[in-house]
């Protein structure tokens, strides 16, 4: 059964190319001041270093310039939305420097081996704190700076291609800083085979062989220390929050999240049963599933402020609502948007997890209590439907459009009196297709394809959790006697 009607599809095609539109038609062309510093610095260093030899020059220039060129392109063609964050540019820009000032510095010291460069720690951090991808355009770029800097040597570009894809691949789902130790053995491993194979190809002495292996070594013991002293610096400078942030953020020892736990222990349920939904459903649409679970232990903070007035923490002591007039009500729940910003800024959360707690609802109507207003009013046109709506904005993210579903779901799912699979599957089905129907979901770059994967997540998650319990023959028994 198709989760979404022909009709619906159509209107979300047309709503999604107006949206494109939008996008494309917000977006401002401004020169870029750091990548033409970037690229001045890159010509100086040139200038100088080839200076009395104007052809060499000339040609070294020309190399990088249409190098840098096509990477650029290949960001543009495959990974457009990486040139749309500055700060990650900027970032990139730095590390290629760094590395640059690396390999003058090498070239130009008597001491040093030229395989004691440590490209391996601008591959972790690229892969880090950009994407593979990023990581992998730049270490090729930095890989042929070494090249070109240290007398077009050949083996200089091998060895650094070989040790930065190493690098990318050790660091691709780092999730501690811990981790970052086990980097450095693949590094190792890899450093070892393209310096021993480079190494045999000259036809070097064994001693010679052994001597560059050493160098290699400290390569990698370099690039790990680099790496680990200049990631918490660059997270905190371009706020970037990555895995290994989240999983700081998400330690139930947060003070933050020990006083959901003790003062709304109904709202710190719910988000732990709405992060396991969200865990799940990201990792069969390819989203970033550490991040909606830990956004999930965030995204209802705000009710901290008057957790009585949310039916989670309402146990025994009644519907506070109830006694309300729905406008109040509806004031007191749009408010845990608002507190909830005001508490992630008090306790200094990341961007993207103010992001999720902004966005968790969207535009989302407040369907009870409109329904309630309706029915007190004879002309329903002096109702205001927005005034019923939460402020938003809608979800940006996949990970904020599922977080959204699956923190609706949750709730949903708590009302069933016999939660049975069919009842779970046939309650997310009509949830996922009213929030489309709604365009909440219109802006986060979920398909139709990832809709059908999440419905299927949280029916098979729910129903584990949910599950209907066997009744035992002492269970009847004990019912009998009641």
């Amino acid at each position: 059964m198709p989760i979404i009607s022909l009709k619906n599809l159509k209107r979300n095609k047309s709503s999604q190319k107006i949206n494109s539109v939008l996008r494309h038609t917000e977006q401002v062309k401004r020169p870029d001041l750091a990548t033409l510093l970037f690229g001045l610095l890159i010509f100086i260093v040139i200038v100088f270093y080839y200076g009395p030899d104007v052809p060499i020059t000339i040609g070294v220039i020309l190399l990088l310039v249409s190098m840098f060129s096509l990477e650029l392109l290949f960001f543009k063609t495959f990974h457009p939305e990486i040139l749309k964050e500055p700060g990650k540019v900027i970032l990139m820009e730095i590390v290629v420097i760094l590395m640059l000032s690396f390999i003058i510095l090498i070239e130009t010291s008597n001491n040093l081996s030229s395989y004691f460069f440590p490209i391996g720690s601008a591959a972790i951090l690229l892969t880090i704190l950009t994407t593979p991808f990023a990581a992998a355009m730049n270490v090729f770029a930095i890989a042929v700076l070494a090249g070109v800097f240290g007398n077009f040597s050949m083996d200089c570009f091998l060895v650094a291609v070989i040790a930065g894809l190493a690098g990318i691949y050790s660091a691709r789902d780092i999730r501690n800083r811990r981790d970052l130790n086990k980097c450095g053995l693949l590094l190792l491993i890899a450093n070892i085979f393209s310096i021993s194979a480079v190494s045999l190809i000259k036809n070097v002495s064994i001693f010679q062989l052994g001597t560059n292996i050493v160098w290699g070594a400290g390569n990698v013991i370099i690039s790990v220390i680099i790496a680990s002293g200049l990631l918490p610096v660059f997270e905190s400078l371009f706020g970037i929050t990555t895995n290994i942030r989240l999983l700081e953020i998400g330690d139930f020892n947060n003070p933050l999240l020990k006083r959901l736990m003790l003062e709304a222990p109904g709202t710190y349920h719910h988000s732990l049963m709405v992060g396991n939904l969200a865990e799940n459903a990201c990792e069969k649409i390819g989203a970033n599933s550490l991040l909606a679970r830990i956004g999930a232990y965030y995204h209802d903070i705000g009710k901290l402020k008057n957790p009585q007035y949310f039916i989670e923490n309402q146990l025994h002591s009644g519907d506070k609502h109830k006694s309300l007039k729905p406008n109040i009500s509806v004031i007191i729940l749009k408010r845990h948007i608002k507190d909830g910003l005001a508490l992630a800024e008090e306790y200094k959360l990341d961007k993207v997890i103010r992001d999720i707690i902004q966005q968790h609802h969207g535009n989302t109507l407040m369907e009870f209590f409109y329904n309630k207003v309706l029915e007190e009013v004879k002309d329903k046109k002096q109702i205001d439907e927005k005034e019923f709506r939460y402020p938003g904005p809608r979800p940006r993210t996949k990970e904020a459009g599922v977080l959204m579903l699956a923190d609706s779901v949750e709730a949903a799912c708590r009302t069933l009196a016999e939660p049975t699979f069919s009842r779970i599957s046939g309650l997310v089905r009509k949830i996922i297709t009213n929030k489309f129907i709604d365009q909440q979901l219109d802006n986060c770059d979920i398909t139709l394809a990832n809709l059908e994967e999440i419905q299927k997540s949280f029916t098979n998650t729910l129903s584990s959790i949910y599950h209907s319990r066997i009744e035992y023959p002492e269970d009847k028994e004990e019912k009998a006697v009641e």
